[in-house]
């Protein structure tokens, strides 16, 4: 979440376009557990609005819910002159 702030603290000018993908578990956690027949625990996040939290500080922030926005969000992350973050929110099976 620091890069949020560096882009926008030091003025850099750069188009960065950072997706994150939302899908409220630590994934990698999650399907190592899977993967070893373990009981899942500890996995499941509650995690903050990231799209919001890149607006607030500077730079364009954009919640997707429904996959049939997904296109129109690329479009504007590519037409941005500045730094955006595109946060897709996913079901936990997706990835």
């Amino acid at each position: 979440m620091s890069e949020f702030k560096k882009v926008v603290w030091h003025k850099v000018n750069v188009p960065v376009k950072h997706a994150l993908i939302n899908n409220a578990e630590l994934g990698k956690v999650l399907k190592d557990q899977r993967a070893d027949q373990q009981d899942v625990w500890q996995t499941s996040l509650s995690n903050p609005n990231f799209a919001a939290f890149a607006s607030s500080c500077g730079t364009l922030g954009i919640r997707v819910e429904d996959r049939r926005d997904l296109e129109g969000t690329m479009q504007k992350l590519f037409t941005h002159d500045g730094p955006v973050t595109p946060e897709i929110i996913t079901e936990v099976n997706f990835i």
